[in-house]
């Protein structure tokens, strides 16, 4: 708690469940200790702006002023912070069967509902999770969150290394987009998208020696 600022803090108590305090308390701390590591300043002295581009309140998607570039997720037991050198998105969603089949009507297109069609309960399901942390990866790398349709992205099959195969508002995304698959451990997927680095030397790391 320490590591809240006050704007944080006030977000923090409008979480209704305990669960979501404490994974957007860790978020903060994680992003906080790891930019201030990058940025040679106190983890309480990193930038952090959560000022909204729509209506200027302090609920946006979190930004570190003058970087690094920064995205955060979380779910179940999971938080998964980025910081790159350039625009990053990252997804990561438990398999804890919210995901139904009316889910899968607003996030899938036609082909990719084709490429689950035979599948199994459990592989469906899998896969369905792969598509929803591909898209949502890319989306928060373009900036554009849940504000785009995710049907209107058409991602490679879940059995296929992640690539963005079309968008057609975007035709010159995908050849600019580095897609990996992360690994946060059994019941989970996660995904992580980068515009315009495709050199960039990807690394995954726990979070626990920052926290101890």
């Amino acid at each position: 708690m320490e590591l809240l600022d006050e704007v944080e803090r006030a977000r923090r108590e409008r979480y209704v469940r305990p669960a979501d305090r404490d994974r957007f308390t860790v978020g903060v701390a994680v992003t906080r200790l790891a930019a201030g590591a990058l940025l040679g300043v106190a983890p309480e002295r990193v930038p952090l702006d959560r000022t909204c581009a729509g209506c200027g309140a302090p609920h946006g998607r979190p930004v570190i002023d003058g970087g690094p570039h920064l995205s955060v997720s979380h779910s179940g037991e999971r938080v998964v912070v980025a910081l790159t050198g350039g625009p990053v998105g990252v997804d990561v969603e438990e398999d804890a069967g919210r995901l139904t089949e009316g889910v899968a009507g607003q996030l899938l297109g036609p082909d990719e509902a084709a490429d689950l069609r035979d599948l199994g309960p459990a592989a469906r399901r899998r896969g369905l999770l792969e598509y929803w942390t591909r898209k949502e990866a890319v989306l928060k790398a373009t900036g554009d969150g849940l504000r785009v349709p995710l049907t209107d992205l058409r991602m490679s099959a879940p059995d296929e290394p992640p690539r963005l195969l079309a968008w057609e508002d975007r035709p010159g995304l995908a050849g600019r987009l580095t897609l990996r698959t992360l690994t946060p451990g059994p019941g989970y997927a996660a995904c992580l998208a980068l515009i315009d680095q495709p050199d960039a030397r990807i690394r995954e790391e726990s979070a626990g020696p920052l926290l101890t």
